[in-house]
């Protein structure tokens, strides 16, 4: 994410794996959160466990109209 996104080395990015409770989700979701110094946090849900997850699947989850920019304020 840090390389796609091009963070600079203040900017934090966290990756947490979480069993998904809600109906019809898959059984685990990965949420990777990218916390700049300044700025809104942006994070991104991928329906697979972290350590499946490729460059492929994080390149996706930034292009998907859905997915993208979820900022928390």
């Amino acid at each position: 994410m840090r390389t796609l996104l091009c963070l600079d080395d203040d900017t934090a990015v966290m990756v947490r794996q979480l069993a998904c409770t809600e109906p019809g989700c898959p059984p685990v979701e990965t949420i990777v959160a990218v916390l700049p110094m300044d700025g809104a946090a942006r994070r991104w849900t991928l329906h697979q466990p972290a350590d499946r997850i490729t460059e492929d699947d994080l390149r996706h989850a930034l292009l998907a109209p859905d997915q993208a920019n979820h900022q928390d304020h």
